[in-house]
């Protein structure tokens, strides 16, 4: 079998990483053959989207086009093309037709609500040439819809998709692993400049947590409070980075866009056996059980009880234990590749 996967963006991205190239070396073991092709080359992508830009300037858009294009011409050659979040960051007429005419069989892997709107739109002068309901359809043409979690995985099929399965986003549990536990009591954020307005929900208690608090990957620009440590993320210390919070926290805004989500973040604590105090809302509650293997918190009185409880250390082990086996059983890279090698040999 030969597989196209059809990325957004360079593995510095965590949806590339999780959803696709992770499972990549093992699919070939099995021997599958796996092209990953995405638009643009990890430079590129740095220097179109670096921190200070807020929107993609049309050089971007330009590039991500011929190539797609591409890409798509050559489909046939695959006998499945497999398509992570969307075709392109934004949405051009046309293209889902095209690609579903070109491919053998299609698959369409989603991990974030793009149904509501692109990634990255058009500019004004190219709007009228873009189709916002590109994603509805997608999954009606699939043969196959993964959705990374139960909400996403119900959007699909009232759009009216022929097949979909709940395919929840992994970690590799042999990469992530408990560390020793830290020597100072540290609470602990880790995402992008993008994602850095999340924090919202928490900005009152991290406030008064400030001189505990250590944000990695966030916009300073975007941080709604002061005082903290912010420090950039990188993928070679990514664990080790994990390993030194005694929490790690997931607040996010209760709103239809973060509903696409996937918890990542309160996975990957959890693999490391760092407890998540996490908001009440989206994906995590599919996996966490408020006391037993994390805690909820929904306001500034509930987060900073989180904080004071998590001061026990026997309370940290007890929930980051807990933590450590439900990924084990069920959100563990080595549990999810020979489900999805399944998956991908019965389409018709």
């Amino acid at each position: 079998m030969k597989i196209l996967f059809l990325t957004l963006y360079p593995d510095v991205a965590a949806s590339p990483r999780y959803r696709v190239t992770q499972f990549v070396p093992y699919l070939e073991s099995r021997g599958v053959s796996c092209t990953v092709a995405c638009p643009l080359t990890a430079t590129e992508w740095d220097t179109l989207t670096g921190p200070n830009r807020r929107h993609r300037p049309f050089w971007y858009h330009a590039r991500e086009t011929v190539r797609r294009a591409g890409h798509i011409l050559g489909a046939r050659r695959y006998d499945v093309v497999f398509v992570q979040k969307a075709i392109m960051t934004a949405y051009v007429r046309g293209f889902p037709e095209w690609l579903r005419a070109r491919a053998r069989r299609l698959v369409y892997d989603m991990d974030d609500a793009v149904h509501l709107a692109p990634p990255h739109p058009l500019p004004a002068i190219c709007r009228p040439i873009e189709d916002r309901g590109q994603i509805q359809r997608l999954f009606a043409m699939a043969d196959l819809v993964l959705a990374g979690n139960a909400w996403l995985a119900e959007t699909a099929k009232q759009a009216g998709a022929r097949r979909v399965e709940h395919f929840p986003t992994v970690v590799d549990t042999d990469r992530f692993t408990p560390g020793p536990p830290p020597s100072v009591f540290r609470i602990g954020w880790i995402g992008n400049a993008s994602t850095t307005t999340c924090l919202a929900p928490a900005a009152g208690a991290l406030a008064a947590m400030r001189d505990s608090v250590r944000l990695v990957g966030a916009d300073a620009a975007r941080v709604p409070f002061a005082g903290s440590e912010i420090t950039p993320w990188s993928l070679a210390h990514e664990v080790e980075t994990i390993r030194s919070f005694s929490a790690g926290i997931m607040p996010q805004p209760a709103e239809p866009w973060m509903r696409g989500k996937c918890a990542l973040k309160a996975l990957q604590y959890m693999a490391c056996g760092v407890p998540c105090v996490a908001t009440p809302f989206g994906a995590v509650l599919e996996f966490m059980r408020h006391g037993e293997n994390g805690l909820f918190a929904d306001d500034t009185t509930a987060w900073l009880d989180a904080f004071a409880r998590l001061r026990d250390p026997a309370l940290r082990k007890r929930i980051g234990e807990a933590g450590r086996e439900t990924v084990e059983k069920h959100y563990a890279l080595c549990n999810a590749v020979p489900r999805l090698y399944d998956l991908l040999r019965s389409l018709p």
